[in-house]
């Protein structure tokens, strides 16, 4: 049997409900990852069915390798139509195959292992997360080199509330793919969360040591020895943060905006935002940040228009603007953010385009 080549590893993004791509690992950038979550695809009347491609595997008439996506789109599109069961069925019948084979050499052992990764994340995605953990940890077992089942695991782990289990595949991942930068994030968050104070500091100062001007690394730092009683001069740091200022991400330069405006610099931070907004016309939390911004400096009139502006272009929907809020509130700080909340209830959006 000719088995294939593993295929090239992508980054995988998108939107809706979480869907991580099992064969392709979240691109390294040079100032990290995200991990992706895409939405499902739609699946074209003329594609097979996931039994009939299944079966196509199973008697030798398609390579796995070749079949993965489109295995994987069609068993996802079953999960979204009640049917998961069904779908968990056909690719144990795939795992069965691969277990079959005698003396298992790399490829079969590759695929083998996504495999169970694919299960497990189906598990997961239809929130049968103890049969998620089951199979994730069972394709550790065949290949213990993929950061994306230890991030996997972790995700199935916090959801059933171990923490502890979720921080050690993290900090496996982190082992193994030291390059993944998003993880340190969200490895911190889970130390904060949980006033692990001395693994919060640590793991963002290995991040930092890595890429010494990660902008999130370095506030959620800045931000940690502001509100303990260490004494700890952070303008060195902040300077640090503030040097960048080309090719930043949205959350980047609310960051960026937010620490101009801790050193009193608030006419500049208004400034920098306008710029950014120019590359990027449809990042609507800037109009909050500029709104915040705006009220530090009296200027109401400017404030209302900036919220006028959010809500436009939100279109007044109420999960799409709680979730910028959510995000504004991580950076500001959840007093500015409630402030916010309770002005935009009484704005009308503009009645003029932009």
């Amino acid at each position: 049997m000719q088995m294939p080549a593993k295929r090239e590893l992508f980054q995988n993004e998108g939107g809706g409900k979480p869907r991580p791509r099992i064969i392709r690992l979240p691109k390294v950038t040079e100032r990290g990852w995200r991990p992706v979550s895409t939405c499902i695809k739609a699946v074209k009347k003329h594609e097979p069915a996931l039994k009939e491609l299944c079966e196509k595997v199973l008697s030798f008439k398609a390579i796995y390798d070749d079949a993965a996506e489109q295995i994987e789109d069609l068993a996802y599109f079953e999960c979204t139509h009640g049917e998961t069961q069904h779908a968990v069925s056909e690719l144990e019948r795939l795992a069965g195959f691969f277990e079959g084979f005698q003396n298992k050499n790399e490829e079969i052992s590759s695929d083998l292992a996504q495999v169970y990764l694919l299960i497990g994340q189906i598990c997961q995605y239809s929130s049968i997360f103890d049969k998620s953990i089951d199979w994730i940890n069972k394709s550790i077992v065949v290949d213990d080199q993929n950061p994306v089942a230890y991030h996997s695991l972790a995700l199935s782990y916090q959801s059933i509330g171990d923490i502890v289990s979720a921080a050690k595949s993290l900090e496996q991942e982190i082992i193994v793919a030291p390059g993944n930068y998003y993880t340190y994030l969200l490895l911190a968050d889970i130390y904060e969360k949980n006033k692990k104070h001395c693994e919060f500091e640590g793991v963002l100062k290995r991040l930092l040591e890595r890429d010494h001007e990660n902008i999130q690394g370095l506030h959620k730092l800045i931000c940690f020895y502001e509100r303990s009683s260490s004494g700890l001069d952070v303008e060195f740091l902040r300077r640090k943060l503030l040097s960048r200022t080309l090719n930043l991400n949205r959350i980047e330069a609310i960051i960026r905006a937010y620490h101009l405006c801790r050193l009193n610099s608030c006419r500049e931070a208004i400034e920098f935002l306008d710029n950014f907004s120019g590359a990027a016309p449809d990042v609507s939390i800037v109009h909050l940040a500029n709104a915040h911004i705006y009220g530090l400096m009296g200027q109401f009139s400017r404030k209302r228009f900036e919220l006028s502006l959010f809500k436009k272009k939100n279109q007044g929907r109420e999960e799409m603007m709680s979730m910028k809020l959510n995000e504004f509130a991580s950076i500001f700080g959840s007093e500015a953010a409630q402030k916010i909340r309770q002005r935009l209830s009484v704005v009308h959006p503009v009645s003029f385009e932009q």
